[in-house]
């Protein structure tokens, strides 16, 4: 059976007209080319969902109207064109609310309703450019769930996008991290097999041995 293709994306607090359209430029992937976008889980969807694919999207979105906004006037209409663009079976966008605060409790609250929202069967997209400091590791924690914990779950993207403030044209970049989750399942697993190098297998697995033996 296919996977289901989920797309989890933050909504950002810019106020109403800060939240500029983007042209984010790829670093690392040619398949993140875009158009302009407020949204870096748009060139993901473009460049890895196909036509007839079954998808759905996770919108994280803070309580307050500044994120209200975003998700209401840009957010929706964005999915909703790239959907009908792509010919997807679109399964809809699921909602988690999470309140405008970054004490532990809400972190960890954040936490169990991303992981409640992935279920089994699913190639999983991130997007960890918005929210507060300590979203990304909330989205990277939940991956690392679904990823050892639930069934057949694969974890397809995971891109940051930097927006150039300063730049008059509203460019900006997209950057691939898939290897850094992955780099992170490796070192747990290097830790698991207590392996007596584990320095050294690291850096032989990035190519870093050469530039040592080089110097």
């Amino acid at each position: 059976m296919a996977k289901t293709k989920t797309f989890i994306s933050v909504i950002p607090f810019q106020p109403a007209g800060k939240l500029n359209s983007t042209v984010y430029k790829p670093c690392g992937n040619s398949k993140l080319a875009y158009g302009e976008t407020r949204f870096p889980i748009i060139p993901v969807m473009s460049g890895y969902a196909e036509s007839g694919d079954k998808a759905r999207v996770i919108a994280i979105i803070t309580a307050g109207e500044n994120f209200k906004h975003n998700y209401e006037t840009y957010f929706v209409p964005e999915i909703d064109a790239i959907v009908k663009a792509k010919g997807l079976e679109f399964n809809g966008i699921e909602v988690i609310t999470t309140a405008d605060s970054e004490d532990i409790d809400t972190q960890l609250r954040l936490f169990g309703d991303i992981i409640d929202k992935i279920g089994d069967n699913e190639e999983i997209y991130a997007c960890i450019t918005y929210g507060t400091k300590p979203t990304p590791i909330i989205e990277t924690m939940a991956l690392n769930y679904a990823y050892r914990l639930k069934k057949d779950i694969s974890i397809g993207c995971i891109v940051y996008g930097r927006y150039l403030h300063g730049d008059a044209n509203y460019n900006g970049m997209i950057y691939d991290t898939t290897a850094l989750f992955f780099m992170d399942s490796i070192v747990n697993k290097l830790a698991e097999m207590k392996a007596p190098h584990p320095e050294t297998a690291i850096k032989a697995m990035l190519g870093l041995d050469k530039n040592d033996h080089d110097e």
